[in-house]
């Protein structure tokens, strides 16, 4: 009986051994398949998602931030430069412009109403030829004139107004 008994005893900590080693082995397994990419996948996907949704909140109300500011500035727009020019002061400037020789063309340069100043290049006088042959067409739009800041902010929402130089 006793002889049963001690190798009763040894087959149950064999048994119990093997027990401990599965266990850990499908812990290790556990451990690499929480690993894969395809778990770090949706793990990211849901990162992503998050993110994007913070992002499009945020531009959300950036842009409505933008338009309050853009309400108050005073001011008109030409091609992302606040300029003190109006239509009429483009016209009478692209008028002037257009009765000048083209030597005369080439030596021209202006602010028009803004921090930046424009000029034609020495072999070519299309830079301000374009601008005043679309003032004197009365096309401001392509050359992207905005009469108030409010105006710009509509057509560019998601650009800050105080971004204009």
């Amino acid at each position: 009986m006793l002889d049963k008994l001690k190798q009763n005893k040894i087959w149950l900590t064999v048994i119990a051994f093997g027990i401990i080693i599965v266990i850990i082995l499908l812990m290790m397994l556990n451990q690499q398949k929480q690993n894969s990419p395809a778990a770090q996948e949706s793990s990211y996907s849901s990162s992503v998602k998050a993110s994007s949704s913070s992002a499009v909140d945020q531009d959300k109300a950036n842009e409505k931030a933008y338009a309050k500011k853009a309400a108050t500035m005073k001011g008109h727009v030409l091609d992302g430069f606040i300029t003190s020019w109006s239509k009429d002061d483009f016209r009478k400037w692209a008028k002037e412009y257009s009765s000048l020789s083209d030597s005369d063309k080439h030596r021209v340069k202006s602010n028009l109403g803004t921090s930046k100043t424009f000029a034609n290049n020495e072999i070519a006088i299309d830079y301000l030829s374009n601008y005043a042959d679309s003032v004197n067409q009365n096309d401001f739009e392509s050359i992207s004139y905005f009469d108030t800041v409010k105006e710009f902010n509509k057509k560019h929402p998601a650009i800050n107004p105080d971004d204009l130089k």
